[in-house]
């Protein structure tokens, strides 16, 4: 049963790389400027951008705009049009880490799919909650599907855990 909800958190990931990750749109400093220079605060135009788009937009004409979303999340990158490619490795990780769970009955295999599973979701909301989303001219909101990759990610993380808990159990109880 445990195996087969493994497939389910891998499925939200894959479904989740499609639904929107994040909005952008004008940032607090450029309304609060509108409002000097009009009389009237507008409302920011939002624009939502799912991870499969990420490597689209910024090989395409809005590269730069998504080429300044991705140097908020990091700052130092460079070539970032060709690297935004390997966030297609997000809903493919899942994949083959619940096929993983599946067909690999082993602790150590459980083991580390635990702690990526884990790590990715520890890293990822650590990196949202220490970065700076409401910059000057641009802000941005994370949306419900980026969660959903990160609950995903845990999802798989916690099964593999109970998996190599009770592996471990079951080697220690025959020796």
């Amino acid at each position: 049963m445990k195996k087969n909800i493994v497939f389910v958190f891998a499925a939200i990931v894959f479904i989740a790389f499609f639904l929107p990750w994040i909005s952008v749109g004008t940032g607090s400093a450029v309304g609060k400027l509108t409002k000097v220079i009009q009389g009237e605060e507008k409302q920011a135009q939002f624009m939502s951008i799912s991870g499969f788009q990420v490597p689209v937009m910024a090989n395409s004409k809005e590269s730069k705009l998504m080429i300044t979303v991705i140097k908020i999340f990091q700052p130092g990158i460079t070539n970032a049009d060709k690297k935004s490619y390997l966030i297609w490795v997000i809903p493919l990780m899942a994949i083959i880490m619940s096929l993983a769970a599946r067909f690999f009955n082993n602790k150590w295999v459980h083991l580390a799919i635990a702690i990526i599973g884990v790590l990715i979701f520890v890293g990822a909301v650590f990196k949202i909650a220490t970065t700076d989303l409401d910059k000057a001219v641009m802000r941005v909101n994370i949306e419900f599907g980026l969660w959903l990759v990160f609950i995903g990610y845990l999802g798989i993380g916690i099964l593999s855990v109970v998996e190599f808990l009770r592996l471990f159990k079951a080697k220690a109880g025959s020796a």
